[in-house]
């Protein structure tokens, strides 16, 4: 690997840490907690097993007191009369080694040993961050594979600063998009490669990767299509793709324990909270599936896709210029663009509540950067190169601009209008 794409990660890595320092003054809210909203419940599974040793939730909804908000995500199941937390399991586990680091300090420095006082803040942020730069790293091996370094380098500096993954790898680190972000990356790395040497190690860990996505956000299963359909374009091979398939049943089978292995815990809770293997746990919240509002989600003001990070435009452009060396991502991205937007302009709140930009399409810029990269790369005239590596600076100033302002609280979380989008650029009185 070229050394400044090693080295990329590590850097972003450094400002992550100096970005976690400027949203701590910039914040327009400095008494609310790092660990909330969705974050809080992906988290809680930590403190209500390790500290409160009560998996039925009772007693952290209990330490609410007049406080508690039914909105966390716990809803009491009646039958059972447990809590059953509507957030999947998957992040509480990666975040697992922070936690009982943050357990250990908490004594050392006299900080409450309650699973949310200051050293759990701080660890929780700080794997977030990790979990960016783990995720950076394993999408530079992914392009570096396709393009030389300097489209490499331009690709992810685009993908980091020029969308919201900077925010939601920092600001909004307690939240899964930065987690199922390095998972999409790993497995964008590891499916051609186990299709080059399916042994049993590799397939384990693709087991587990597709595992882990899943029991981090479940509606980001969509993303296994990309296993069994990377690299099919046409009859010939998908013909070729079955025969692999059925020659290497052992390794497929090695994959397949794996992520159901994964998959038990999740299966697990839900018994254990309902009685029930499967279950739905977001009730009261579902899809209006004959009414999906998908102009709204790639297009408005208030939280368009291609509106907060028109990078994506570019990307869309790469794909079909550069479809002769993207072949193999073609079929099975393009899928997973159309199914996830239909899921997300189909759910009841489309916008995503309280969020820099659109946030159910930031670990998809794991699957967007191979595109984005195959448009510099189709780039022959220097003139050109030129223009986009301008345009690329302004996007990327402007993305930095507008997260400066979400965190100062002058950009709204929803309903952003061109009133209020076009105050931010105007001078107070």
């Amino acid at each position: 690997m070229h050394r400044a794409v090693r080295l990329f990660a590590p850097v972003v890595g450094v400002l992550g840490l100096l970005g976690l320092v400027l949203f701590s003054f910039q914040r327009a809210d400095k008494d609310l907690p790092f660990i909330q909203s969705d974050g809080y419940g992906h988290y809680v599974y930590l403190p209500a097993l390790f500290i409160q040793h009560d998996p039925t939730f009772h007693r952290e909804v209990a330490s609410w007191g007049e406080d508690w908000d039914p909105n966390v995500g716990l809803t009491l199941d009646e039958g059972t009369h447990r809590y059953l937390n509507r957030f999947p399991p998957g992040q509480a586990l990666l975040t697992l080694p922070a936690f009982f680091l943050a357990h250990a300090s908490a004594g050392l420095v006299g900080a409450p040993r309650d699973g949310f006082s200051t050293p759990y803040q701080v660890a929780v942020a700080l794997n977030g961050l990790l979990a960016l730069v783990i995720g950076l790293a394993l999408l530079a091996r992914v392009l570096e594979s396709l393009h030389p370094p300097p489209v490499v380098l331009a690709t992810l500096t685009a993908v980091t600063f020029a969308t919201n993954l900077f925010h939601y790898g920092t600001a909004d680190a307690c939240f899964s998009h930065a987690y199922s972000f390095a998972l999409f990356a790993a497995l964008l790395w590891l499916v051609p490669r186990w299709y080059q040497a399916p042994g049993v190690g590799r397939s384990l860990l693709l087991g587990l990767v597709a595992g882990l996505i899943v029991l981090v956000r479940n509606p980001n299963a969509i993303v296994l299509l990309f296993i069994p359909l990377y690299g099919v374009h046409d009859a010939a091979t998908q013909r070729a793709r079955l025969a692999f398939l059925r020659a290497h049943l052992r390794s497929l089978a090695c994959v397949l324990l794996a992520f159901g292995a994964v998959l038990s815990v999740l299966l697990g809770f839900w018994h254990y909270a309902t009685g029930h293997w499967l279950v739905y746990s977001y009730k009261g919240f579902g899809f209006q599936f004959d009414r999906p509002r998908v102009l709204a989600v790639l297009f408005s003001i208030r939280k368009g896709l291609f509106f907060w990070a028109p990078v994506w435009l570019f990307a869309a452009v790469g794909f079909v210029r550069d479809r002769e060396r993207l072949r193999p991502y073609l079929l099975p991205l393009l899928l997973f663009f159309l199914l996830h937007t239909y899921l997300v302009s189909a759910w009841w709140h489309w916008p995503y509540g309280r969020s820099f930009g659109h946030r159910a399409y930031t670990e998809a810029s794991a699957l967007f950067a191979p595109g984005l990269a195959g448009f510099l790369a189709t780039l022959r005239r220097p003139a050109s190169r030129r223009i986009a590596a301008g345009v690329l600076v302004l996007l990327v100033l402007l993305q930095g601009f507008l997260m400066l302002r979400y965190w100062q609280g002058k950009l709204p979380g929803d309903r952003t209008t061109w009133a209020v989008y076009r105050s931010l650029f105007t001078p107070p009185p």
